[in-house]
């Protein structure tokens, strides 16, 4: 019973890429809000394709209304958002369709959204998915950061949450 109990709290804990793509660190994001973390800790994707899933169970706690910007909550009530390419609000929405709805329970690797790569890669500032866990430094956790360059979308984990 113990090791049920703790292997859903690691699964609970356990952050996955919503994108195939390559591992960006935040450091190195052309933008000062995030490399430099005034948002949160997290992670970039340079993205493959325009796919994004969810990357953890939980519930849809925010959807921008130009579809760019998603938050999913997970059990531990850690929030993960997800922002699709820096200075992308200007595009108003036109270029990405939201697959779920605010409130919805959802899946690790659930499809989320789905964007035009190729209108990003044109016409952004950076395509880059930012995958950001804002509410962490607010909690008492640590972050284990797994080593992965090349990235599947709902199947490779990145970073484990624990408690300190």
């Amino acid at each position: 019973m113990f090791k049920n109990s703790h292997q859903k709290k690691t699964e609970a804990n356990s952050i996955f890429t919503p994108a195939d793509g390559k591992f960006v660190s935040l450091e190195t994001v052309p933008d000062p809000i995030f490399s430099n973390k005034l948002v949160g800790e997290g992670f970039a994707v340079h993205p493959s394709n325009g796919k994004i899933v969810s990357p953890v169970s939980g519930e849809i706690t925010h959807i921008s209304h130009t579809n760019h910007v998603m938050t999913v909550r997970n059990s531990e009530d850690i929030d993960v958002l997800i922002h699709i390419g820096l200075e992308t609000a200007s595009l108003k929405g036109d270029y990405f369709k939201a697959l779920v709805t605010l409130g919805e329970s959802v899946k690790m690797g659930d499809a989320l959204l789905e964007f035009d790569l190729n209108y990003l890669n044109e016409n952004a500032y950076s395509p880059l998915i930012l995958v950001i866990l804002p509410n962490i430094k607010n909690k008492n956790y640590s972050l284990i950061w797994q080593d992965a360059d090349t990235l599947a979308a709902g199947e490779t984990k990145i970073v484990s949450v624990v408690e300190r």
